[in-house]
């Protein structure tokens, strides 16, 4: 029996909302609006980079079309990039217990609904690129979470066999537990905090605050 788990990124295995703030910032003030702050940013995310950009500057009174928001999603994507994510970091003890789940026989992947080339670029500035067999983003298939097709798309090019193999989601969002749940895998909700109580109303088969937390839980739900 193989074993597969896929994690998303923001939220789950990085806080790289520092980034994404000043970014985000930095296109609305190109475009005269007043900046968002870090607690806004944080109840937009999760459904990728177009979306973030609508909901960035409809807290700012604006509502652009499909068609410029194509344009500003671009223009917040490059602006992104130019971050170089200076102040991404991966949270406490998420390297330790990917390399242990690494060797451990786990095969790992990433599926999250960034662009495929900033989660590349940052696992890879994380030093930690090497321990994913794949790393797909929003724009890497037709769909995204909580669509389930993306992740059978991930779980597809690992060689997963749902008659045989174990496969675990983790993620801090509806959209990852919803997406796990389509797939029909187990799905565990990370809430990097004292309490839990909105990473277990995600209706995960657990929910953890600490990456130390992880290989318990997975022996848990996998048993």
């Amino acid at each position: 029996m193989a074993k597969f788990i896929l994690f998303d990124l923001d939220g789950t295995l990085i806080d790289g909302v520092d980034d994404i703030l000043f970014a985000m910032n930095d296109l609305l003030a190109a475009h005269g609006h007043a900046p968002l702050v870090r607690h806004d940013i944080e109840a937009m995310l999760g459904d990728g980079t177009w979306m973030l950009t609508k909901r960035a500057f409809a807290a700012r009174g604006s509502e652009p079309t499909d068609e410029m928001l194509d344009e500003l999603n671009v223009d917040f994507n490059a602006r992104y990039v130019e971050t170089d994510y200076a102040y991404t970091r991966l949270f406490e003890n998420a390297e330790t217990v990917l390399r242990q789940l690494k060797s451990d026989g786990w095969t790992i992947a990433l599926a999250s609904n960034k662009p495929e080339a900033p989660c590349k670029a940052i696992l890879t500035k994380l030093g930690v690129a090497d321990l994913f067999s794949v790393i797909a983003g929003g724009d890497s298939f037709e769909v995204k979470k909580p669509d389930g097709r993306f992740l059978g798309f991930v779980l597809d090019q690992l060689g997963f066999d749902k008659s045989t193999d174990t496969a675990i989601m983790v993620g801090d969002h509806a959209n990852d537990v919803n997406a796990a749940r389509a797939a029909g895998i187990h799905a565990i909700a990370v809430a990097m905090e004292f309490d839990a109580t909105r990473a277990k109303s995600l209706g995960a088969d657990a929910a953890i605050t600490n990456y130390l937390q992880l290989d318990s839980t997975i022996t848990r739900i996998s048993a």
